[in-house]
């Protein structure tokens, strides 16, 4: 009877450890997740971003679509926030180019980043966030850009094509 309690007990610890280890972005899809291993594997930028995200309280879904409209090749949107945590969507054009969707994935985890550092805990109070700290490069209500995520997405297009560079021996 005994060990049988501190087994457990050891299982109530171990699945108290690991509900707090949320492991973020998560890859919703096949697409979405060989952009998100690209990204990671070919940028130093990247992987800085989600240890970022990794220490915070945001939960990052990622996902790939076919039906964002056109000239739109990504999108981060504010869900919800439940149980202590707040989660947002990244949403992937499906047709990009595998390095385009991965500077896109840059950009937009960005975007997730600034929303970790704040203390934006709804819809209404990301809106002020980015009303604050973004622009609007359209007349659409809900989009906003932040120099922030743009000088990201530069910076891991080029940490992209110097790993390319050197996977293929610097020639």
């Amino acid at each position: 009877m005994k060990s049988l309690f501190l087994v457990v007990l050891s299982l109530s610890i171990a699945v108290a450890a690991s509900a707090q280890a949320v492991m973020t972005p998560r890859p919703l899809d096949p697409l979405a997740a060989e952009t998100f291993e690209q990204a990671l594997a070919g940028s130093p930028l990247v992987r800085d971003l989600v240890r970022q995200l990794e220490a915070s309280n945001l939960v990052v879904h990622i996902e790939s679509s076919r039906t964002l409209p056109t000239g739109v090749s990504g999108t981060m949107r504010f869900v919800t926030s439940r149980g202590g945590y707040r989660y947002v969507r990244i949403t992937l054009a499906a047709d990009g180019r595998r390095e385009a969707r991965a500077a896109i994935l840059g950009h937009e985890l960005q975007h997730a980043c600034e929303i970790a550092a704040s203390d934006a805990y709804d819809t209404d109070a990301v809106r002020r966030l980015y009303q604050a700290a973004g622009h609007q490069p359209t007349r659409e209500e809900d989009v906003f850009e932040t120099r922030a995520a743009l000088m990201v997405e530069r910076q891991v297009k080029a940490e992209l094509r110097t790993a390319e560079h050197a996977d293929r021996g610097g020639k």
